[in-house]
C-alpha cells in the first residue's frame, strides 16, 4: 500500500513537468514591439531547448514576405540573415519550430524600423504614413497575446486532462486490488 501511494505521488509530481516540456521562445533580436533605429543584419530567435532543422521563419511587411537570404537553426537559436537593410515600417517575424520533443510551435514577433531619413521632404511624406502603420502594430500585439494565451490554455488543459485520467486510472487499480484481497 505504501509503495502504491509513493508511486501515485511520484507520478503526480512528474507528469506536469513532462507535459510542459515544450520548447518556448526565450528572447529575440529584435524583441517584440521594439523600434529599430539602425540597420539590422540578422534576426536571432533564442529558445529554451534545442530546435530541429525543420524550423523556419519569415519576415512579413504589409502582407508580403521580406528579404531573408537564409534561415539557419543552430542548437537553440534560429538565425535569419537579411539580404538588404530594412526600410522604415512595421514588420512581423513569423516563426515555426519543431522542438526537441517533436511538437510544432509557432508565433509572431512584431517590430518597427524607424531610421532617420536624411532628406526633409521625404521625412514629411513618411510622417503621415507612420500613424497608419502603428494601427496594424496594435493588432499584431493583440494577435501575439491571443496566440500565446491560446498556447498556454491548451497546455494547461492538456495537463489537467492527463492528471485527471491518471488519477481515475490509479483509483481504479486501487479498487481492483482491494477487491481481490
Amino acid at each position: 500500500m505504501k509503495k502504491l501511494l509513493f508511486l501515485l505521488i511520484s507520478m503526480l509530481v512528474m507528469i506536469p513537468r513532462i507535459v510542459s516540456a515544450h520548447t518556448e521562445l526565450t528572447s529575440s533580436n529584435p524583441a517584440a514591439n521594439q523600434v529599430i533605429n539602425e540597420d539590422l543584419k540578422e534576426i536571432v530567435l533564442t529558445y529554451e531547448g534545442k530546435i530541429e532543422s525543420l524550423s523556419t521563419m519569415t519576415l512579413v511587411k504589409d502582407g508580403q514576405e521580406g528579404s531573408l537570404v537564409s534561415v539557419t537553426p543552430k542548437e537553440n537559436q534560429l538565425i535569419g540573415t537579411l539580404s538588404t537593410p530594412l526600410e522604415n515600417g512595421s514588420y512581423t517575424i513569423k516563426w515555426s519550430i519543431a522542438g526537441e520533443d517533436g511538437h510544432p510551435i509557432s508565433g509572431e514577433i512584431p517590430f518597427t524600423v524607424q531610421k532617420e531619413v536624411k532628406e526633409e521632404p521625404k521625412a514629411e511624406t513618411k510622417q503621415p504614413v507612420t500613424p497608419k502603420k502603428e494601427e496594424p502594430k496594435k493588432e499584431n500585439t493583440k494577435q501575439e497575446k491571443t496566440n500565446s494565451e491560446s498556447t498556454d490554455k491548451t497546455s494547461n488543459l492538456n495537463t489537467i486532462i492527463i492528471v485527471v485520467v491518471l488519477v481515475i486510472f490509479i483509483i481504479g487499480l486501487f479498487l481492483l486490488f482491494r477487491r481481490k484481497r
